[in-house]
């Protein structure tokens, strides 16, 4: 409970900053859109959800859970964060049965987009986890891109799914470029821009990305545990474990820089 009271005292702050939500909304001038409908009537609720997704996407998933979950308790009629508190559920477990049945319930009379979303969920892997990601996954995000290509959540986990022979260098860079000048934040493309070079054996740009989104965001703590992975991939355990130190010391609950603090420390000695 006194999260709760927290959080909606900073959302209140943060409804006053006008920040551009990661899913844009179309004006009543423009055509008719199928952006997941993830907001409801009340605004510091839709703040949760603003910020749950945007912690999504720069994958700092033990934040978002935060406000996903806040975002349900003040507005019971909200489906989009129900698909994600059921994808950080554990496997077969009551919490992802529970949020998954909400979502598909609350979303009965959404539109097209959102249904896909919900249909995200659908199967389970071996091990009974339901899941939003994945390449069973990638078409179902490639045909809500295809059916509204504004909308930059659906664009995002379409193109980090996409595989280089679809053109996925290409994709990003775009994406970067079209970020910064609509004045998105831009700063997880850069994530996943430095996580395709060092996938793909080009550690001098994957530095160089990494280091930008550090650069861009100082404060958050998955841009120090991505730039503390690369350093880790390289054998740098130095400088590693110093950006992981600096994702725990930003948020002291981030879960990866913890377990990887555990397993570089002993490598110092």
């Amino acid at each position: 409970m006194k999260n709760l009271f927290y959080l909606f005292f900073i959302s209140l702050i943060a409804l006053s900053c006008n920040q551009k939500s990661p899913e844009a909304q179309a004006s009543e001038a423009e055509a008719p859109s199928l952006y997941i409908e993830w907001y409801g009537d009340n605004e510091v609720a839709n703040e949760m959800v603003t910020r749950g997704m945007e912690h999504v996407m720069n994958v700092e998933f033990d934040k978002a859970f935060v406000f996903f979950e806040a975002a349900t308790q003040l507005d019971s009629t909200l489906f989009g964060p129900h698909v994600m508190l059921a994808q950080f559920s554990n496997a077969n477990s009551e919490n992802q049965e529970f949020h998954y049945a909400r979502a598909k319930i609350l979303a009965a009379d959404k539109n097209v987009n959102s249904k896909l979303f919900v249909s995200l969920l659908d199967d389970k892997n071996e091990k009974g986890k339901r899941q939003v990601w994945g390449a069973d996954n990638h078409l179902i995000w490639k045909k809500m891109y295809e059916n509204e290509p504004r909308g930059r959540f659906m664009r995002f986990w379409y193109t980090f799914g996409m595989a280089v022979e679809e053109g996925a260098e290409d994709a990003l860079l775009k994406m970067l470029g079209d970020f910064k000048s609509e004045g998105s934040n831009y700063g997880p493309v850069l994530n996943n821009l430095g996580y395709f070079y060092m996938k793909n054996g080009n550690m001098d740009k994957a530095k160089e990305y990494f280091e930008r989104y550090c650069q861009i965001r100082p404060n958050g703590y998955n841009s120090h545990d991505s730039m503390g992975e690369y350093y880790f991939n390289n054998k740098d355990y130095k400088n590693s474990l110093l950006h992981y130190q600096m994702a725990l010391d930003n948020y002291p609950a981030a879960s990866n820089a913890k377990t990887m603090i555990a397993e570089i420390t002993p490598l110092m000695k």
